[in-house]
Order: structure tokens, then sequence, then C-alpha cells
């Protein structure tokens, strides 16, 4: 048996195969995971897309014909990791390669089912990272930092490692951009649109903001391409020769808090230097946008931990402050603790026309919009110091769920009583720890330490209609409720459980995190996790 051979079979036995999917029952796009893109590492182009690597957003997938990104591949189809050093297209085989810190990997259908081979094994240097990918008639070669890597083009088998590639007809995609070398005669000559200026060297965005040049590329559909720093790509034509900045989806890294309006998904995160801002996505156009922090007036930096829009206005709470956006004036403004605002973390909120309460670490507080001020009513006392995790409107009451219990405060009669008073309970277990209320059909459904309880309006009656060992006892951070299911967001992903039967249905893969928001919009199922925004298509899975 020749050497090649060998090293053909050694590699089949070393190589890992992810699924494509989370579970073979899925397709490759039954889970999509939306995350910044940071900084654009890497261009190539195939038949129909143009693949974009990213540092924190996996493979952008730009459509050639429909001039849009589409589902971006990421840890969801089976990527190692969502940062990708490098990507290619083979045009000889149509397999799309891409590496990451520790690994390559190679899908033959271009969107799932990845094959998978360690770095160490080809004898990568443990800090090494590849930075671009080339392709010719039977090799793919991979340019580390000092030496060429080549490989089988089909099983990815090691055929050697080289100071210079030792064939000449090579196919690369882009890496990393040196100024004054790569295409210098595209930034020169080439304009750019929508308000940049083009250097030379760098970009200049609206704001006046230097944005370097992290790769370039000029593709065979008459194409030319270059990445930011930032994560805008910027796409030309060779015949037009002025470039159109792109911005690929949402920029949060992770989704503390989704609320949709209706229309609109609305996006807060925790980390808001990394996220930038307020992001927003139209669930059935997949448009998108966000409002920056930087480049907003009057919007400061902050983690946003709630959000409600109530007529015109969008509230966001974070930590000891608030931001208010109004919609027709398209103004911002930040309030603070001089004015009310509670000095904890504000986990919820909801609005009427003239007040929005909120659920804080630090307790319950009331806003008036005019004014925008606190205005109390006399019960904030009750909570003080207390963590209050939810409120939500019902039939013109207000319900909280805190540490302590289920209350809810009548507006028409103003008075606070205690949930389980407003009903037959026939269930000893104590209602404490309620971190998500939700009403559905004349139901009301409560999460706490004691499970999933159900207060029936009409009827007047609460029940414990799945105790939390069914979910193994997990904080419920979210939960979404239809006519046949209750979805529950958890630290380690989704439960969907059977109204009817009390089957369980456990959805725990690495890539979903922590679960902290959840929208139910017909067919698909949008989650905000820790580690970005996740839509799921539920209905393949019923």
């Amino acid at each position: 048996m020749n050497t090649r051979l060998l090293l053909f079979f050694f590699s089949l036995l070393n190589l890992s195969i992810l699924s494509g999917q989370p579970n073979s029952r899925f397709r490759p796009f039954d889970w999509v995971l939306y995350r910044g893109s940071g900084s654009i590492n890497s261009i190539s182009e195939g038949y129909s897309h143009a693949y974009i690597g990213t540092q924190s957003g996996g493979v952008m997938r730009y459509n050639l014909y429909g001039n849009d990104f589409v589902e971006p591949i990421t840890t969801a189809q089976g990527l190692e990791e969502n940062e990708v050093t490098a990507v290619h297209f083979d045009h000889k085989t149509g397999i799309l390669w891409a590496t990451t810190l520790k690994h390559i990997q190679y899908s033959y259908s271009k969107e799932g089912d990845w094959f998978s081979i360690p770095l160490k094994q080809l004898g990568m240097f443990r800090n090494d990272k590849i930075q671009r990918i080339g392709s010719s008639e039977r090799f793919i070669w991979l340019q580390a930092q000092s030496t060429y890597l080549k490989l089988d083009h089909s099983s990815g088998t090691l055929v050697g490692i080289f100071p210079y590639p030792n064939e000449l007809d090579l196919d690369w995609s882009s890496g990393p951009h040196r100024s004054g070398k790569d295409h210098h005669e595209i930034f020169m000559n080439y304009s750019v649109m929508g308000g940049w200026i083009l250097t030379g060297d760098h970009f200049i965005d609206p704001l006046g903001r230097n944005v370097e040049i992290t790769t370039a590329f000029v593709g065979n559909h008459g194409n030319a391409w270059a990445g930011g720093e930032d994560g805008t790509v910027f796409q030309a034509s060779t015949t037009m020769e002025s470039f159109y900045p792109l911005m690929p989806g949402p920029q949060n890294l992770d989704v503390n808090e989704l609320y949709f309006d209706g229309e609109i998904l609305w996006i807060g995160s925790y980390n808001y230097r990394s996220s930038k801002g307020i992001s927003w996505v139209n669930p059935h156009t997949g448009e998108s946008d966000y409002y920056e922090f930087a480049s907003s007036v009057n919007m400061k930096p902050m983690p946003v931990y709630s959000i409600h829009v109530s007529g015109t206005e969008l509230w966001a709470g974070g930590e000891g402050q608030m931001l208010i956006y109004d919609m027709e004036k398209d103004y911002w403004r930040t309030i603070s603790e001089e004015r009310g605002v509670p000095q904890g973390k504000i986990w919820d909120m909801v609005g009427d026309s003239i007040f929005i309460w909120t659920a804080s670490s630090s307790g319950l507080n009331r806003i008036e919009r005019s004014t925008r001020r606190e205005s109390t009513i006399g019960i904030e006392h009750l909570f003080s110091h207390n963590q209050v995790y939810d409120v939500e409107e019902i039939e013109n009451e207000i319900w909280i769920g805190s540490r302590s219990g289920l209350y809810v405060f009548s507006k028409d009669n103003p008075q606070i009583k205690r949930a389980v008073d407003l009903g037959r309970k026939d269930f000893p277990e104590l209602m404490i720890r309620i971190t998500s209320i939700k009403e559905f059909d004349g139901d009301i459904f409560v999460a706490g330490e004691m499970g999933i309880a159900k207060f029936d309006i009409a009827d007047r009656e609460w029940k414990l209609i799945f105790p939390s060992v069914v979910y193994h006892a997990k904080t419920i951070y979210s939960m979404a409720v239809n006519q046949k299911y209750i979805f529950l967001g958890v630290e380690d992903g989704l439960y969907r459980i059977n109204k009817k039967t009390g089957f369980v249905k456990e959805y725990t893969f690495p890539f979903i995190g922590q679960v902290n928001g959840i929208v139910l919009d017909g067919k698909s199922l949008w989650l905000g996790s820790t580690n970005g925004l996740i839509k799921f298509k539920w209905k393949r899975d019923s």
C-alpha cells in the first residue's frame, strides 16, 4: 500500500463528522443562529453565493442573484466555532472549505454535514492560524503564517508541508489585506456610496470614523469585494467601479431581551460594547438594522435587560437607567435614578397610555410617560429590595412575579392581592420565585419554583400542570404558549411540553446557550440567547 493511501486511511480514522444540523431529524437551516459578524476575515465566490468568513458570525452567505444575505453558516450547521479565519469555494469539486482557530472543515452540500479535521493533526503550531485557502486542479492549499499545507481536495488528507506552494496555477480566496499591495488599483480608482469615503488605504464611515480594510477579493461574476474591521461588507461591480456598503444582519453577539411588537423584533444585549446598540429584525421580510449607541444622540450605552413598545415609544431598561425612543420624532432620551428609575437591573416592563411599570432587582416601580418621572401608587414598599422578575398586564390587572410570590394589582379598584387568593388552588407547593407569566386563551400560565401552574380565569381555579422535575428543576428565563405547547427557555437550551400529553422535547444543543427570550411567530420560534438570535422552524419537529 502506497504512502498516500496510508495517509488517506489515517485521516479517515481521525476525522470527526459533524451533523450539518444538531440532529439528523433536522434540515441544515431548521436552526439558524444570527450573530454580529465582527471583522471580515475572508471572502470567496461560489456558483450562486459569496461566502464571507467573519470574526464572530460564522460564514455569511450573500446571494449573487437575489443581492441579499441569506441564512449564515454557524455552529448551528456544524461549524466548530463561529470565528472563521478563512473560507474557500473550490470550483473544481464544488466543496466549501472553512478554517477556524483549531480546525479545517469542508462540506459537500455547502450548507451542513461538515467534516472536521483538527489542525494539530496536520502539523500546525499551537498558536498558528490559517490566513487563506486556495485550490488547484487536485489539491487544497492552506496558507499559515510561515508555511503552506497541501491537502487532497476531496478528503482533506495531508499531502505535505511546504515553505512555498509547488504549484503555479492556484485559485485563492482572500486573506488579510496588505495596505498598498493588494488590489491597490481598485482602492485608488473606485468610489463608495452611502455617505462613505474611500481614501485608498481605508474607508471612512458617515460619522467620520476610520474603518480599516481587513480583506479584499475580485470574483468571477464581475464583483469586487472588501471587508471592514467593523463588519461592513463592500460590494462593487467592476464595470461601475462603485462600492456599496452592506451590513449582514443584526449586530448582537448575545441577546438579553427579545420583544415583538406585532411587526418588528426588537433586540437588546448585555454586551453593549460588542453588540453596539439596539437592533431590530422584521421576521417576515428579513430586513434588519440597529440604533447604534455611538451614533445616536442622547442614547447612552448600557446593557439592555428589557424592552417595551407602547404607542409610538420604545422603552429599554438597563441598570439604574432607561432609554426612551420617540419613533415619530426619531429622538432618543436617557433617564436615570434622579427621575425615579429603579437602582437595580430592570428585568421586565409593561405599559399603557399613561404609565410604564418596571420589574427590577430592587423591586416594583411605575413611571409616568408624560413626565418621565416616577409615579408612586403605595404598594412599592411591599417589593422593596425584593427581586421582581416579570410584570404583565392581563384584563386591566397588573400581574407581578417576584421572589416572594405572585401578586395581582387591580387598576380599576386599586388594591393588591396574592394570586393564590383569586380562586381555588389544588396543590400544596408554594408559588414562589415566579420568573415568567403568560396569558393564552383564557388561561394564565406562570413558571416558578413549584413548576408550571395554570389559572383558569373563568373557573377561578389554580392547577399545577407540570412540576419542575419535568424540566429538571432548571430556572425558567422565558416562556411562550400556544394552543398545544408550552415552550420554556432555560440556562442551557429549550424545552417544549405538550399541554395535553405532557410529552417533553429537550433541545440542549451547545450552540443555543441560555434562552432569555422567546417569540412564537407561526411556524418559527425566535430565541434570544446568550449566543445570539436564533430562529427555529419548530413545526418540522412536531
